[in-house]
């Protein structure tokens, strides 16, 4: 299970990660100690749960509990308070639970339990199939439509992010976009480059027994394919 930790304060989030591992040992926790980390974070990787402190430093933990709803709808939240009337901050977002400090481990366990009873029928773990990704533009999320990228090259440390009206650059590793987009199909050709497998048009043969590829909307430009890659494509495309 993979589960974001929000507060501002360390304490806080030592104790709630000392509690949970202690009733799931390989639990993979991430710790964020305000509200645009928390945003960062939950905008790069997915969670199954998301615990937020109500009182952050710069921002309530409810608008964020409603930005991360938006942002992965399957993730299950948690509130963390140190008290007792936030009940209806918890219904609006439609939260798993919500725990009172000081954290007690019978608590943190019922509210561990709670998350399983109500995910005992997955048997497997999906890969979500995103329609929108949330890129990271100028200090903005930028919600894009998956179906509108047509490739995505690396450069200089950022992602180039080509669709077919528009581009845009952002900071994720290149790594990180193929792991969220596999399921959507797209495919690592080479080092630097994601393509959208729908919008290959030509396979080209190039220099040394090398291939290409040229891409819909893109017809002036041909991607290099590595040499490991071709026959990897070629079964994917089903050629």
């Amino acid at each position: 299970m993979k589960i974001a930790i929000i507060d501002d304060e360390k304490p806080a989030r030592s104790e709630l990660i000392y509690l949970i591992t202690k009733v799931l040992p390989n639990a993979d926790i991430v710790e964020a100690s305000n509200g645009e980390d928390a945003l960062n974070i939950i905008s790069k990787e997915s969670f199954d749960l998301l615990c937020i402190d109500i009182n952050l430093g710069d921002i309530s933990g409810t608008p964020l509990a409603s930005t991360a709803r938006k942002l992965q709808p399957d993730v299950e939240i948690v509130f963390a308070t140190a008290y007792n009337t936030y009940a209806e901050d918890a219904f609006q977002v439609e939260a798993l639970d919500y725990l009172l400090k000081p954290f007690s481990e019978k608590r943190v366990r019922t509210m561990l339990d709670k998350y399983n009873r109500k995910h005992k029928d997955e048997t497997t773990v999906k890969d979500e199939i995103m329609t929108r990704i949330p890129l990271n533009i100028d200090k903005r999320i930028v919600l894009v439509d998956i179906s509108s990228i047509i490739f995505i090259e690396s450069q200089n440390k950022n992602c180039i992010i080509h669709t077919k009206g528009s581009k845009y650059i952002d900071n994720t590793p290149l790594k990180v976009f193929e792991e969220k987009l596999k399921a959507n199909g797209f495919f690592r050709i080479q080092k630097s480059y994601l393509v959208n497998v729908a919008y290959i048009t030509e396979i080209i043969p190039w220099f040394n027994n090398d291939h290409c590829v040229r891409m819909e909307y893109f017809e002036d430009e041909i991607i290099p394919i590595s040499r490991n890659k071709i026959k990897e494509l070629k079964e994917l495309l089903k050629i």
